[in-house]
């Protein structure tokens, strides 16, 4: 990989982890937000809440966008925006601007895979965009990573407020060096307007209903360390390490999955294991009130199931689409996923507070993922491009 291909690949993972980063930050300064604005946890997870829900409305809206001004601009306008969230919660002095911060990072979170599957689909031709798109959407998991090694230290030197003024100045200095590296699109906007104002081919309707399946089934790992702390009887630093473990796998998950996936042109048959791995994962979890190892082997299944199946499904979406579509196709895609992420935490936490146990939530999520794998196996208008 030339050094031009290893900056571009790295500012397309900087732009994930930028513009996916507003929420977990939250839950990382949390403790110390909570304690300077005297708010409750409800309302910092109501501004979680706006954030997520947000960001999967407006993905259609932004993969439109992105289609329309092209890849490089898009990216711009994500780093911006993700600046200007981080300085917004940094200057909050009250819940409202939080929830303003909130919305301008929603976004931003639904510009980033539209943006970036954009610039890969002009800039890279097929067969070299599945290790490329591997490492990007690894962004993601990176970034969390990061900040959370990094951003309550900051919070402890500068203050919570300091802290999001010094992660701010970062967005704007990589849309700096992306304005210099990346280079105006290919992609005509004639023909962006014309094929982006057609039906989306039947594939990419199939790979959103898919999403929000795994997104629902994958959406217990915001219980899991609840979970093993009130069933297992896991030290709460252990129920975090469970969580630290699906991230971990998930990075290496997500590259080698779709690199093998455009190699072998067998997306379906990709997305229907990562489903399939996303039941063996609940099952484990399920099982692991009687067998407490299997939670750890439920965590890897995890990773390299529900947590890697995006990397498979842009590079799909890439194939499917072409340039010209490319935005507006991860839009659809990533909103059915979104919503399928956000409906989940609150009926699962509802169903364990009426029910008094945990037992409905891993039968939802086994029967989410078994229907995922029905879907990605399903019969349909077969594609020329997804299919080999």
């Amino acid at each position: 990989m030339g050094l031009r291909r290893a900056t571009f690949t790295f500012l397309l993972a900087a732009g994930m982890a930028a513009a996916t980063f507003a929420s977990p930050s939250l839950g990382i300064l949390g403790p110390f937000i909570v304690a300077d604005l005297g708010i409750d946890r409800g309302e910092l997870g109501f501004v979680i809440a706006v954030s997520a829900i947000l960001g999967a409305v407006l993905s259609p809206v932004a993969g439109r966008v992105a289609d329309r001004v092209g890849g490089r601009r898009a990216l711009l306008g994500l780093f911006v925006a993700a600046a200007t969230t981080f300085a917004l919660f940094g200057l909050a002095r009250s819940t409202l601007l939080l929830v303003v911060g909130g919305v301008v990072g929603a976004a931003a979170q639904a510009l980033a895979n539209p943006a970036t599957n954009k610039l890969i689909a002009e800039d890279l031709p097929p067969g070299a965009r599945g290790t490329v798109t591997g490492i990007k959407q690894s962004g993601v998991q990176a970034g969390i990573f990061l900040g959370g090694v990094t951003v309550p230290s900051l919070a402890v030197a500068l203050g919570w407020r300091g802290a999001y003024v010094a992660v701010a100045a970062i967005p704007l200095v990589l849309a700096g060096v992306a304005a210099g590296v990346i280079p105006q699109g290919t992609t005509e906007p004639t023909g962006s307007r014309r094929r982006g104002g057609g039906p989306l081919p039947e594939p990419i309707l199939r790979l959103a209903v898919y999403g929000f399946l795994l997104g629902l089934s994958g959406a217990v790992t915001f219980l899991v360390p609840l979970y093993a702390v009130e069933v297992l009887g896991f030290d709460p630093r252990v129920g975090g390490a469970v969580v630290a473990l699906m991230g971990l796998v998930a990075v290496p998950g997500r590259i080698l999955w779709s690199r093998r996936a455009e190699r072998t042109g067998r997306f379906r048959e990709a997305l229907a294991a990562m489903a399939a791995l996303s039941v063996a994962a609940s099952t484990c979890f399920w099982a692991s009130s009687a067998a407490p190892w299997l939670v750890w082997v439920a965590a890897v299944a995890t990773a390299a199931g529900s947590s890697s199946w995006n990397s498979v499904g842009m590079v799909a979406v890439m194939a499917e689409a072409g340039p010209e579509a490319t935005g507006r196709a991860s839009g659809v895609v990533l909103f059915g996923f979104l919503a399928g992420l956000g409906v989940g935490p609150p009926l699962y936490g509802r169903l364990v507070d009426l029910t008094g146990g945990y037992e409905p939530m891993w039968v939802i999520s086994v029967a989410a993922a078994v229907v995922a794998v029905v879907v990605a196996l399903g019969r349909g208008r077969p594609s020329a491009r997804i299919d080999p």
